[in-house]
């Protein structure tokens, strides 16, 4: 893998998944910047991921890629990272550095698993994110050479953070999914107005210049359509019925081109809870070191032997535990309505097959779909790396408090959607599956197989 000791003198190379991955809140006073400063030092770290990973056992020549086409090479470098093929999302919005090679008759492919985000643009080089504990997210390009299927590695970032380090992920390295009104072309008409996604987003603000197959009866989307422009510069229009509850996507692509003929809607549901949340366990992770390290700074410059945070620091970790445990228990969830949602897809069933499942036969990756996406409120992204990687202070409070709701010691209404039955259900699968579930959780009342029905 090339490198260099700061991100100023990195690759000029196309943005990585720009329409791709979710939101976390701004912060204005944040300078875009400062994660190259201590404790962070993004560009100075040298990244311990999947991708390197993969990287060392290719270039060892223990793992070799020799299938004939650039499909059957996708298919198989999917598999190696244990990422579903059933997980693609296809997106024909021009929202890439790479509009040359993306619009309504070629998009883009999307493919995800907790720990990898990979995007397959045809013909072009392969764009993946990786989740890295010190890092949050790293951003890497696969070159694959179609003669002697050698693989080069660049880990890039300029360009990359134009978008994946902006405004939209609070100015720190994160994942933007983005909803565009796209025209015949692919080219965003922002005239119009956008929109970034995540779970609390309205059915009818997502997926403005992608793909969706599956049903969802009575709701609409912004999917499956191509806007026209209204009085150039003042908007533009869609017919939302016209791509609504579609089996297949032949009218728009060919499907033999892609892994599979899907770009499943439970498959993009669940894309934008896990980019939401993958956001937010970085914004937490930066922030709460960032504190950490200046409360230690200043205790040191004063000549204090003060123990434990400052009131000041406990703040900053407080708030931080706060938005990840509510985002973390679909607090802002939409309802679905209509019928909920249902496709063809295997996505449902291959999701599922690295599931922590209880002693019941229970998980935090089954899905409901009728009016919320899982049946049990609580991210399966709490087995993550990145949530295991948070800094010790804040996990401990976000555990202590996840405690406090699934245990009902938490009575207010911020958390009433959760009935006594699916806190008890949740807290059960959570003693079982967590490897380092508080012992607290296991004592008492907490640790009795609850039988609800």
């Amino acid at each position: 893998m090339k490198t260099a000791p700061n991100r100023f003198s990195l690759f000029k190379t196309s943005a990585l998944l720009t329409s791709m991955i979710a939101v976390a809140a701004p912060q204005a006073s944040q300078a875009i910047d400062d994660f190259e400063f201590p404790p962070i030092s993004y560009s100075d770290t040298k990244p311990n991921d999947r991708i390197t990973q993969l990287q060392t056992d290719t270039q060892s020549g223990k793992l070799k890629f020799t299938q004939k086409t650039e499909k059957d090479f996708v298919g198989a470098l999917l598999k190696e990272l244990n990422i579903p093929a059933s997980s693609q999302a296809l997106v024909f919005s021009k929202t890439s550095l790479q509009t040359s090679a993306i619009n309504p008759g070629q998009p883009r492919a999307i493919y995800f698993n907790e720990e990898v985000y990979f995007g397959w643009t045809r013909n072009r080089d392969l764009e993946l994110m990786a989740a890295e504990p010190k890092l949050g997210v790293t951003f890497y390009l696969i070159h694959r050479d179609p003669k002697s299927s050698k693989l080069s590695y660049e880990q890039h970032t300029d360009e990359c953070f134009s978008c994946h380090a902006s405004g939209r992920t609070g100015g720190r390295p994160g994942m933007v999914v983005r909803s565009v009104l796209a025209d015949a072309k692919g080219f965003p008409i922002f005239s119009a107005g956008s929109y970034t996604t995540d779970q609390s987003s309205p059915i009818a603000q997502r997926w403005g210049g992608w793909y969706v197959t599956g049903h969802h009866g009575e709701l609409r989307h912004m999917g499956n359509a191509i806007a026209i422009e209204v009085d150039k510069g003042n908007g533009a229009e869609i017919d939302r019925e016209a791509g609504a509850n579609m089996d297949e996507l032949d009218e728009f692509i060919d499907p033999t081109d892609y892994l599979v003929p899907d770009s499943d809607i439970v498959a993009l549901m669940v894309l934008e809870h896990q980019v939401g949340m993958h956001n937010r366990l970085i914004e937490g992770n930066y922030v709460v070191r960032k504190a950490v390290y200046r409360d230690q700074e200043i205790s040191r410059e004063l000549g204090e032997n003060r123990k434990g945070f400052s009131d000041t620091t406990k703040r900053i970790i407080d708030h931080q535990a706060e938005r990840i445990l509510n985002y973390l228990l679909f607090a802002n969830e939409v309802k679905l309505t209509g019928g909920g949602l249902d496709s063809d897809s295997t996505f449902v069933e291959d999701f599922q097959h690295n599931a922590k499942v209880s002693k019941d036969g229970r998980s935090l990756k089954d899905f409901q779909l009728l009016s919320r996406i899982f049946k049990y409120r609580c991210s399966y992204m709490i087995y993550s790396s990145s949530f295991a990687s948070l800094p010790k202070p804040l996990k401990n409070k976000v555990y202590r408090r996840l405690g406090d709701v699934l245990t009902g010691k938490d009575t207010s209404n911020e958390y009433a959607y959760l009935k006594e039955s699916e806190r008890k259900r949740i807290l059960n699968i959570l003693v079982e599956t967590l490897p380092d579930a508080p012992a607290s959780w296991k004592k008492g009342e907490q640790a009795k197989q609850v039988t609800v029905k």
